[in-house]
């Protein structure tokens, strides 16, 4: 059941271990701001100030909304002991699941129709350059393009093995727009094929398209 409780009434753990960066907890209060909305505080009843509660998950959340001027906070109030208090300290902020790169692109799509880049990188984790990233792939009409090649096409070829390293915040680009090319294909296709569509439409795309096939072949 949720309870609203005066914020003066609230103390955060002093076990809290949990530390949200400067940057992080800008857009956390940026979000309250524009929704007036956010997950509700779990407290417990304070274990020695009577009338307080203490908050077991939520600190950032109360910093904001202290900031903010809010004088009521809607709360969770869990009665647990000292050890489950610790127990969950350690825990609730740290069992956080893994996005799906590709539904995540897809989410963040969605999101660009409603909202600019700008505004997005103020409210996400994600910088704006991922962000117009996202937007630009987005933006690739797939029947504009070359055909993907059909899986068992080379079937009787040799694989070949491309072998070159990029740091992670590359590796993350390059993966959400093979995610992207993925998701908007008619038909399966693997990561590789996806690899492959997007270098055909960089060639076509190419103000030197007709030197670089000449190139390739």
């Amino acid at each position: 059941m949720i309870k609203r409780i005066a914020i003066n009434q609230l103390e955060p753990h002093p076990e809290n271990c949990n530390h949200m960066d400067a940057d992080s907890l800008k857009k956390l209060r940026r979000h309250i701001e524009s929704t007036g909305r956010y997950e509700p505080l779990t407290v417990r009843p304070h274990p020695s100030e009577e009338g307080k509660f203490q908050v077991v998950n939520g600190h950032h959340r109360l910093r904001v909304l202290r900031a903010i001027g809010h004088k009521e906070v809607d709360c969770a109030v869990w009665n647990v002991d000292d050890n489950h208090a610790r127990l969950y300290l350690a825990t609730l902020n740290r069992l956080t699941g893994t996005d799906i790169p590709e539904r995540r692109a897809v989410l963040i799509e969605n999101l660009l129709k409603c909202f600019d880049a700008d505004q997005l990188s103020g409210l996400l984790p994600d910088d704006k350059g991922q962000i117009e990233e996202i937007q630009r792939l987005a933006s690739i009409q797939l029947d504009d393009l070359e055909e993907l090649a059909s899986p068992g096409k080379d079937k009787m070829k040799p694989n070949i093995i491309l072998d070159f390293m990029v740091i992670e915040n590359d590796a993350k680009v390059i993966n959400l727009a093979l995610d992207l090319v993925i998701e908007s294909a008619q038909d399966d296709v693997s990561r590789s094929h996806a690899l492959v569509h997007l270098a055909r439409h960089y060639i076509k795309c190419s103000s030197r398209t007709a030197d670089a096939l000449a190139a390739a072949k």
